[in-house]
């Protein structure tokens, strides 16, 4: 733990000295906004629910970017090699880059705390939606993450590792809403796979273990496949 403690600083040193971060949080923030004005115009009503539905699509095209140079600029700059015979795991590795991915997330989403508050000034939100959308998010997070850190570790160019990441996530939110073109059968299999089925009921106020579960079984498939790679790479 303390490996991972001390990449987890280092990585985060990395990213918070260099303006990208902020641009991220910046891009994100705006967009939050943007979604969060929209939904209120379109539904003439003072809710959340077209800011969230749209802030998970937007984390699926920022967060691959947010982490393509993780493994990707290490590869590139010549110091992976360094990493992989150096004391500290690969498990640990990924866990501190992951996490440090996490924390730039969840800076994210506690921005966009700003929006309910303006709600619960002018309105009456609905607390426990609220409360269950930023859980399913966050889990979201952790999903997008991990398959962005399994990208990043597969190439040395950062661009491609980040367009990687969204090519990789695509196919899984498309499937949620292929149903106009497999019929409602097969639309049934593709929602087990699919995320965005998973991600509706925390939108809805609820939290079900099996949708917790699948968020929870995506970042740690991907964050394997992330280990299983550098492994290889270890033994070239």
């Amino acid at each position: 733990m303390r490996a991972v403690w001390t990449l987890l600083k280092k990585e985060l040193k990395v990213t918070f000295v260099t303006p990208l971060a902020y641009v991220f949080l910046g891009v994100f923030l705006f967009l939050a906004g943007l979604f969060f004005y929209m939904g209120i115009v379109m539904t003439g009503e003072a809710s959340l629910r077209v800011m969230m539905g749209n802030l998970a699509i937007s984390l699926l095209f920022v967060l691959p970017m947010l982490t393509m140079r993780h493994f990707a600029e290490e590869q590139k700059a010549g110091t992976f090699e360094l990493l992989m015979t150096s004391p500290i795991s690969p498990v640990a590795l990924i866990l501190g880059k992951w996490l440090s991915s996490m924390v730039m997330c969840s800076l994210m989403l506690i921005g966009t705390l700003v929006f309910p508050i303006v709600l619960e000034v002018y309105g009456d939100p609905d607390w426990g939606i609220i409360f269950t959308s930023y859980i399913g998010l966050f889990l979201v997070c952790g999903a997008f993450t991990a398959a962005g850190l399994f990208a990043s570790s597969l190439t040395n160019d950062q661009v491609a590792a980040g367009m990687g990441g969204i090519v990789l996530l695509l196919p899984f939110w498309l499937i949620g809403n292929a149903d106009a073109l497999v019929g409602d059968g097969l639309q049934d299999w593709l929602d087990k796979l699919a995320l965005l089925p998973h991600l509706r009921g925390f939108t809805r106020g609820v939290v079900d273990s099996a949708d917790v579960a699948y968020f929870v079984a995506f970042a740690f498939v991907f964050l394997f496949l992330t280990y299983r790679t550098l492994e290889s790479r270890r033994w070239r």
